[in-house]
Formats: structure tokens, C-alpha cells, sequence
């Protein structure tokens, strides 16, 4: 889920702790959750590398002996917060520091998002694995400051240089979060290495509109975007027009609909039919890295028969922004370096 507001994370001091080979994620409904811990209790949250906050859902933090209110207040705004990627979600939240830990590693003192008015958030919250906020602060506001990442955190304590940690999602609905190098062993093929952005989102920096990437639909260009990859997000989101034309031009029947002010386009197909291929190409390489087949279908209908294709439009995000959401990371090992500011990715050597 890519966060459109702003937010902020401060870490403190943190507990040393062997590095774990691999932390496993499961999928459920279009996202991928882990085990988190905040001071005594265990939530299930969803790994998100299209936010950097840690959020626990309404209601479900209980404060600790460990644990500190403080006088910092955020709110953030969402897209792509449902299963099926169309709802945002707005959350208002007030940060406690707290003692957080998973899989042997843990930082103390860390501000954590205890959300006290929102919308609904899938499972028990959020954990965010974007870069750091832009280092900023509101001038409305003293109590808005930006901060490290808890990625950064982990690599500051265990002294991971250069900051880097890897997501392998398979297409079965299992797969592992591993900070450190890529491991060479697991992946196949080339491995494409992009320029990113160091701060906010992991978005290709690419320097003129000939290196940019592009969306093609079935070998066939549908020209230039600004991509975003983010795994919080179900779907492949883009902007309303452009998603519009590549689902008709699919042969796609279209299903519209305006809420709150925001329209979202959705294409449905015949289950028996093969779907359309969705993929980025990124230059100067030619070769298109399209969805996996077996990671294509996120929606049916209970009968089986009616699907609903993995790239939707929303006319929150303008031309040329799209978000390359989870359905594209599956079959992948997509490997996350803060210290280089780039996302690289590869094939798994094995996908399920």
C-alpha cells in the first residue's frame, strides 16, 4: 500500500540479535503477513514496502511497562487497502514508543503507530518496509518529524552494509523476507538492477522519458510510466485512463465505479480463456517481465467462471504513476538496497 501522506518513525536504541536467514511471509486474500511483535503481544501483520510505518489496527495495542505515549500525532491516507486493491484507507494514530521484535531481532524504544480513528486495515496492521520519510518538518506542526525506517534500524543494530534486504515470493502463497545480500542460489537468469529514489517510496529514478519504464500489454507498448514497486498492494494500480484503454484493448469487460469521489476501473474475462499479459520493461533492455500465469488470477467468482484481471486504474494516481503491486513480485526474488538507493529482481529457481 503506498502511503500518499506523510508519517514519521524514530528509532532509538536497539537489541542486538542474530540475523534470521529468512523471516516467512504467507499470502492471504492479496497480501502477505508476518509475525511482529510490540512489547508483550503478537500481531499478524502485512509487510508493506510501500510505507515505512508500523501501525497496529484500532483498538488492539495495549500499552506496556516498557512503553511511552508521546505527544506526536500523524495521519496517513492509503491506496490499494482491500483484497481486491480498490479501497483506500485513511488512519489517524498517535505514536507510543515501545520494544518491537521479530524473528530474533529487535529494536527498543521504537515509535510504533497505535491507530486510534480509521478504516479498516487488513489483519492486525502494518509493517512498513519503504526507505525513510523525506527529512522534513511541518512547519504547522512541531511534533512532525521524519525519521529512520525500522529497516534502516535493523541495519544500523546488526551492521548490514550496504542496507539491504530481499523479498521472495513464490507463487504458492508462501514466502521469506531476508535482510543481507541477495542470496545468488535461490534466483535464475539475469538480475536487473534499477535506480531508485532514497527517501519515501521504492520508485525507478529514472533520469529522461527514454529510460523510463514501460507498460506493455501482450508484447504491445502502452508507453511510458513512473513506477512504483510496491508488495502492499493486491493488484497493479494505475492511472484511470490509461488502465481504462489497455483493459478494452485486452477485450476486457469493464466494471466502473465512483465512491467518495474516486472512480476505480476494473476488467472481468472468462475464467477459461487465457488472461492478458501484464509486464514492464525496463530500458535500455528490452526484455518484458510480465506477471506470472499462475500469480494472475486474485479474483473469481464463486462459481469459478468470471475473473477479474490484476491491473486496475483509480483516478487517484495521475499519468504516468502506477504502482506495481504483489501480483508481479510472485514468482521473484526483489532485492531492496537503502545504502544505493536501487531495487534489483530475478526469477526464483523455484516458484512453488
Amino acid at each position: 500500500m503506498i502511503s500518499v501522506a506523510g508519517a514519521t518513525l524514530l528509532a532509538a536504541t536497539a537489541v542486538a540479535a542474530a540475523l534470521p536467514k529468512g523471516i516467512p511471509l504467507h499470502l492471504d486474500h492479496g497480501f502477505w503477513y508476518t509475525k511482529f511483535s510490540v512489547g508483550h503481544q503478537d500481531f499478524n501483520l502485512t509487510v508493506d514496502t510501500g510505507s515505512f510505518a508500523v501501525l497496529i489496527s484500532q483498538g488492539l495495542y495495549k500499552p506496556t511497562p516498557v512503553s511511552n505515549s508521546t505527544n506526536q500525532g500523524e495521519f496517513l491516507q492509503f491506496n490499494g487497502a482491500s483484497a481486491d486493491g480498490t479501497a483506500p484507507a485513511s488512519e489517524v494514530f498517535t505514536f507510543v514508543h515501545d520494544d518491537v521484535k521479530f524473528d530474533g531481532i529487535g529494536v527498543q524504544g521504537f515509535l510504533v503507530g497505535n491507530i486510534t480513528n480509521g478504516d479498516p486495515l487488513p489483519a492486525d496492521g502494518i509493517i512498513g518496509f519503504s526507505p525513510p520519510a523525506t527529512d522534513i518538518t511541518d512547519p504547522d506542526d512541531p511534533t512532525f518529524l521524519a525519521g529512520q525506517s525500522l529497516v534502516q534500524a535493523i541495519c544500523d543494530e546488526e551492521k548490514i552494509s550496504p542496507c539491504e534486504f530481499g523479498l521472495a515470493l513464490k507463487t504458492d502463497g508462501t514466502g521469506t523476507l531476508s535482510f543481507g545480500p541477495l542470496d545468488k542460489s535461490k534466483v535464475k537468469g539475469k538480475l536487473t538492477t534499477l535506480p531508485t529514489f532514497s527517501h519515501d517510496a521504492w520508485q525507478v529514478n529514472n533520469s529522461s522519458e527514454a529510460d523510463s519504464p514501460i507498460l506493455v500489454l501482450n508484447g504491445k507498448s502502452f508507453g511510458d510510466i513512473v513506477a512504483t514497486f510496491d508488495n502492499g498492494t493486491p493488484n497493479i494500480i494505475g492511472p484511470l485512463e490509461t488502465v481504462r484503454a489497455a483493459l478494452q484493448a485486452a477485450g476486457y469487460d469493464l466494471q466502473e465505479v465512483t465512491s467518495d469521489d474516486i472512480t476505480t476501473v476494473l476488467g472481468t474475462y472468462d475464467c477459461s480463456r487465457p488472461p492478458a499479459r501484464f509486464g514492464f520493461s525496463f530500458p535500455p533492455s528490452t526484455e518484458v517481465h510480465y506477471v506470472d500465469a499462475n500469480a494472475n488470477v486474485l479474483n473469481r467468482t464463486a462459481d469459478g467462471k468470471v475473473c477479474t484481471a490484476n491491473v486496475l486504474g483509480t483516478s487517484t494516481l495521475d499519468v504516468p504513476q502506477w504502482q506495481i503491486g504483489q501480483t508481479w513480485f510472485q514468482g521473484r526474488w526483489v532485492q531492496h538496497n537503502l545504502d544505493k538507493s536501487t531495487i534489483a529482481f530475478a526469477d526464483l529457481r523455484s516458484v512453488r
